[in-house]
């Protein structure tokens, strides 16, 4: 073992063990390092029943998902999952017809200038909320059981109308639940009764603006990407500084926690680069031009991992010292619209378009490369445990964490009653085959296959958490517990 990976295996084990949490618990999005690892985990199980693997709950109360309710993801902690939401409930008359300016995917806007496509995006907002005066917004901060799904309490609030539902997901720490909702708000709750501790609002302009990154908190101070980079003082939610609005531009990604010469700092995405700064003042420490922007940076030890949206951008390594950050290396094979990568011992694993890519963290070269069988997967981050990675795009993948080769130990589809299962099996428990035998049994098979899979299944852009075990995914229309342990 040379000293790079000497270094990162020590780093690896130094992150486990003195994390901002108990090792048991998923405390925020991504874990309780921020960097999609368990910390601590029972061996996994390798492959499904083929009955399928019941759930060990599911809610007992529907929880409205996407357009109704945001991609917030959970979070567990002290025996307890976590969960936002951001939702509307019809008041009036709604608009008739189709939107006249309805939302344009990059593909469709060939053709257009950079000044028409503003125009049109214009129009489109102002369409937009024309419409949404039709319905009323609010928010739901959800607890529940982590050992039975029961819902021990929700907190209810009138919200405001943001274009695409807030999705922020929230940090539970030192018995405080903090969390980024609509209009430019930060909330406190009593993580034990949900009863409210403080609200502020950030300072700033909002019209409609939607902004998902998650709280990080370190020496007393919460950090969010609200437009800009602020902080906040987390006993009392006084806003301790925020940072310029040019430089430190964002609103998707997280900040995460540096841990340096016994000193923290809060690294993030912002204005194209990922910059550190010190908790209590603000002050910008130095900055990498990463461009990375919506993707939430990986810190390992001193190595800084980051990802772009295009492969021009790709993912990157940089070393980190208290004074400057070096760049290490840049990975071209992959690239998405916001997910984060995860490091599992020496190598980076990426997800990017329809490709999943093991990357070497010394020499940023791939040492493997799969295509995913899914169409426009994207915005969702991978996890891991037990040397195992987890991908849950509506569907839920896993893979080895092996260097030598990509292994796929699952790929399931969870039912409506959900069951999880391989797509083979549930064909064998459906019927299927006998089903296709016929014109007529053809279009029966591919009704009772969309009844089945079409409303159900992870929400894609959510990130699963992960404790002792146990696997908490957000589905399209609640939250389900399975036990992955090896029995």
């Amino acid at each position: 073992m040379n000293q790079f990976r000497l270094f990162c295996t020590i780093v690896v084990t130094f992150v486990s063990c003195f994390g901002l949490s108990r090792a048991d618990d998923w405390n925020q999005w991504r874990g309780p390092n921020r960097n999609g690892v368990a910390p601590t985990s029972p061996q996994f199980i390798e492959k499904l029943p083929a009955t399928g693997l019941k759930p060990v709950w599911l809610s007992a109360d529907e929880i409205p998902s996407a357009r109704a309710g945001g991609w917030a993801s959970p979070i567990v902690a002290d025996g307890c999952v976590y969960l936002f939401t951001h939702g509307k409930k019809k008041v009036g008359k709604e608009s008739e017809g189709r939107a006249k300016y309805p939302y344009l995917a990059p593909e469709k806007r060939t053709g257009m200038t950079d000044e028409e496509y503003e125009e049109y995006e214009q129009n489109r907002r102002d369409e937009q909320e024309a419409r949404s005066k039709a319905y009323k917004f609010f928010e739901v901060t959800y607890c529940l059981d982590a050992t039975t799904g029961k819902t021990k309490w929700t907190a209810e609030n009138v919200s405001v109308y943001t274009r695409f539902p807030h999705s922020g997901s929230p940090i539970v720490i030192d018995g405080r639940l903090l969390v980024l909702t609509a209009g430019r708000t930060a909330k406190c709750l009593n993580a034990k009764d949900g009863k409210e501790l403080w609200t502020t609002k950030l300072p700033g302009e909002f019209r409609d603006q939607f902004w998902q990154s998650s709280f990080a908190v370190v020496d007393g101070v919460a950090c969010v990407m609200c437009g800009s980079l602020y902080g906040l003082d987390v006993k009392s939610g006084e806003v301790l500084w925020s940072g310029d609005e040019r430089e430190t531009k964002g609103d998707h990604t997280s900040p995460v926690v540096w841990t340096h010469a016994d000193k923290n700092y809060f690294v993030a995405n912002g204005g194209g680069d990922t910059i550190c700064v010190e908790p209590r003042s603000g002050k910008e420490i130095w900055r990498a031009e990463s461009e990375a922007q919506k993707s939430t940076p990986v810190v390992v030890g001193d190595l800084l991992i980051t990802y772009g949206s295009s492969r021009k951008k790709g993912l990157r390594c940089y070393k980190m010292s208290a004074t400057s950050v070096e760049h290490m290396w840049t990975f071209q094979g992959a690239a998405d619209s916001g997910s984060s990568p995860v490091v599992v011992g020496n190598a980076v694993y990426v997800q990017g378009e329809r490709r999943l890519a093991c990357v070497d963290i010394e020499s940023g070269k791939a040492q493997w490369t799969a295509t995913l069988d899914i169409s426009n997967p994207r915005y969702t981050s991978l996890v891991a445990a037990d040397n195992k990675i987890i991908y849950a795009f509506d569907g839920v993948l896993c893979f080895a964490a092996d260097t030598s080769d990509y292994k796929q130990l699952m790929n399931a589809k969870i039912d409506g009653e959900g069951t999880m299962a391989e797509e083979e099996d549930f064909r064998k428990i459906l019927g299927i085959a006998e089903l296709e035998k016929t014109a007529e049994g053809q279009k029966q098979a591919e009704r009772l296959w969309r009844s089945q899979f079409g409303k159900s299944g992870p929400l894609p852009c959510t990130t699963p958490a992960i404790v002792d075990g146990r696997v908490y995914f957000r589905l399209k229309d609640r939250v389900a517990c399975y036990d992955f342990r090896k029995q």
